[in-house]
């Protein structure tokens, strides 16, 4: 069930010093092959400039650089700890430094979740991107069986046992953020679950 008042009070912020390196090192391992499945199944054959947006402890763009070498990728996030990362930029959705139709291809791993203002993060999106934005994110209404792949991958047992009531259950369905999207400027394209892990996937363009 999404709680509104939980995912604001927990949730919409940057990790931050020692919530920075307990997703770096026990919770975005979790996500296990997903990066490259996601790399599978997107086209970048025409595009020049990738962002990947919230990027974390950048382990999206290390995989999309180096599967796509000609490709510039650009990672962002408003954590003073990931903009410590080499070639990570610091900056926050809301306010995007780049030129207005600048970015081709947008991915939002785990990340729309976590930013303060989702209206504005994607009205800055529709701004800058020409051609498509992905956002894949934590799906409430997974089943048990996709949630249990992704619990026994965390780094801890406290972890594991607070991933389906306390993250899981309070992210933001795919109909709120679809809705935000369409709001903002975009269409919606196709949107799926992925089999292995408890994540919903939106494809907008």
């Amino acid at each position: 069930m999404f709680v509104p008042l939980l995912d604001r009070l927990l949730f919409r912020h940057p990790f931050e010093g020692s919530s920075a390196r307990r997703y770096a090192r026990s919770e975005r391992p979790a996500f296990g092959d997903l990066d490259g499945r996601l790399l599978d199944g997107l086209d970048l054959s025409r595009a020049r400039r990738l962002l990947d947006l919230g990027c974390g402890p950048a382990t999206f763009s290390a995989r999309a650089r180096a599967r796509h070498p000609a490709l510039c990728v650009l990672a962002v996030d408003p954590s003073r700890d990931f903009a410590g990362t080499p070639g990570v930029i610091r900056a926050c959705g809301e306010a995007l430094p780049f030129a207005d139709g600048s970015i081709d291809v947008a991915v939002c791993l785990s990340s729309i979740r976590h930013v303060r203002d989702r209206a504005q993060t994607l009205r800055e999106l529709r701004r800058v991107v020409t051609d498509r934005l992905l956002i894949v994110e934590l799906d409430p209404e997974a089943d048990p069986g996709r949630v249990a792949t992704h619990a026994d991958g965390l780094g801890s047992a406290l972890l594991r046992h607070a991933f389906g009531p306390l993250v899981l259950r309070t992210a933001p369905p795919a109909r709120v953020i679809a809705a935000l999207a369409t709001a903002a400027g975009f269409t919606l394209r196709s949107q799926r679950v992925d089999p292995i892990q408890p994540v919903y996937i939106l494809e907008l363009t």
